[in-house]
């Protein structure tokens, strides 16, 4: 599992931004006043981002709270979510198929 600061500046490097970017890019979408040495000690672990900045770093760069805190989502709610996103007008008879097509998936792995 990586850490928080290790998530942060890979979000980072991989919008290709310097650390001040990173901050100026957060403050512009957000309306926040994050400097270059937060996002220095973010990166470092010496301090951690308050849920405020949290949010607005998942805002910002679109990625989940959840995923910059390295937690997995359980396999139930993952097989529901997927679901979810296939279309907004499913029965529940649809989705109970989906979700027995996933299994049947699963059971063919060696």
């Amino acid at each position: 599992m990586q850490s928080l600061g290790h998530a942060l500046k890979n979000i980072r490097l991989d919008n290709k931004l310097s650390q001040e970017e990173f901050a100026e890019r957060i403050n512009k979408h957000q309306g926040l006043s994050i400097t270059k040495g937060m996002v220095s000690k973010w990166e470092s672990g010496t301090i951690e981002p308050k849920t405020r900045m949290m949010k607005a770093i998942a805002e910002t760069f679109h990625v989940s709270i959840d995923g910059l805190l390295g937690l997995q989502v359980p396999e139930k709610e993952s097989i529901e979510t997927i679901a979810t996103h296939i279309d907004d007008d499913l029965t529940q008879e649809e989705m109970e198929e989906i979700k027995k097509y996933i299994q049947f998936i699963k059971s063919q792995r060696k």
